[in-house]
């Protein structure tokens, strides 16, 4: 079984480091792209999707897959019930007006063309369509009726909780991931203990070896396929731990657990930063964060009060000064609770159910486009 990651909240991957970091990590890179009755993609995709799509490292994901199989109908319902929730929401009625910088209501008839973008029909039912027509936050694209015109934040919102959706249902170990943190917090809202479940945020600061964004995709394959044996190494390092953390019972076995994975982890990152030098690949390092999901609830009753809607559990230092870098990086593992709608899909889990890459993004959308380009 291969582990995919799912990107969202677009079509088109943004190629940049963002993707070369996925291509490295996982087995395979994924998004959600429509298609048509013969199968053929309904958006067009870049050159550098394309090379992937010939080389086995990119699949794309259908819609279809959620909307119009009847045995995913429960998850269908709860998409829609999700997505129709959190848009009539207090929380996100203010983000859009703030991201408009207007106090007044927005009506898609009154934004501009860089305000809104379009989603294929395809991805969206009937009911969905009706509930944001009537909100004045989508309409029918007159001149190309298969689209669907969105306004932008809500189209975003829209393809994030889809991509949550299908993950669950898809046949592979897919999790989902992104670079726009402000999507993954409307995917797993951050809540009061009693509203919500336990999970631990695991957050590797600067560490992460990563390719350059200017690194083409065919080194970072070749690389793959040559040093196959040092990358899974450091991978299942990677994965061992997050599996750890999961089980872990108190904050005292949770530390001893943390403190180990530092004792190894520098060494394992000045090994896969040298066979990236070796193999002339620039690379450097980034941040990511992982939720995991605690099977033990009652370890967040040793942690201490709850202090901002979470408990900040570790945080261990990681020098990386034996390969001449100055840069000092951090361990860090905070608890969490999130809303519960979200606890089917984390419970049978061991390894992390989303991903933040915390890199810089360059042309992420183009807003005048529809998501899919």
């Amino acid at each position: 079984m291969n582990r995919t990651i799912l990107y969202y909240p677009t079509i088109d991957i943004p190629s940049n480091s963002w993707l070369r970091h996925a291509i490295l990590y996982w087995d395979e890179v994924s998004s959600i792209v429509p298609k048509s009755y013969d199968n053929r993609m309904l958006s067009e995709l870049s050159p550098d999707i394309h090379y992937l799509i010939a080389e086995g490292q990119f699949r794309p994901i259908k819609p279809e897959d959620l909307i119009y199989k009847d045995d995913n109908w429960d998850a269908l319902h709860q998409f829609r019930n999700e997505f129709t929730e959190t848009v009539a929401s207090p929380a996100f009625q203010q983000f859009i007006q703030r991201q408009q910088k207007s106090q007044y209501r927005i009506h898609i008839d009154k934004i501009g063309r860089d305000d809104v973008a379009r989603i294929h029909n395809n991805k969206i039912t009937d009911g969905i369509f009706h509930f944001l027509e009537e909100q004045g936050l989508a309409k029918r694209d007159n001149r190309q009726y298969e689209w669907v015109t969105f306004e932008k934040h809500t189209a975003l919102l829209y393809m994030s909780l889809l991509a949550k959706y299908l993950a669950d249902v898809d046949s592979e170990q897919t999790t989902i991931g992104t670079d726009l943190s402000t999507y993954e917090k409307f995917n797993f809202k951050r809540v009061k203990e009693k509203e919500g479940f336990p999970v631990v945020s695991f957050n590797l600061d600067n560490v992460l070896p990563s390719p350059k964004a200017n690194v083409p995709l065919e080194k970072i394959l070749d690389f793959k396929r040559k040093r196959e044996q040092n990358l899974l190494h450091f991978k299942k390092y990677l994965s061992d731990f997050q599996v750890k953390v999961s089980k872990t019972k108190s904050q005292a076995e949770l530390k001893e657990v943390a403190i180990t994975f530092q004792e190894g982890l520098v060494t394992g990152v000045e090994d896969l930063k040298a066979v990236l030098s070796d193999s002339k690949i620039e690379s450097g390092f980034k941040s990511f964060k992982a939720l995991i999901n605690l099977k033990s609830p009652t370890m967040f009753a040793t942690a201490g009060a709850l202090l901002n809607d979470k408990f900040d559990l570790v945080n261990l230092p990681v020098s990386l000064a034996s390969i001449g870098l100055a840069t000092i990086g951090a361990i860090e593992l905070t608890g969490n609770y999130i809303e519960l709608k979200n606890k089917e899909r984390a419970k049978l889990r061991e390894s992390p159910f989303s991903y933040i890459y915390q890199a810089q993004r360059y042309g992420l959308l183009n807003r005048t486009q529809p998501l899919g380009q």
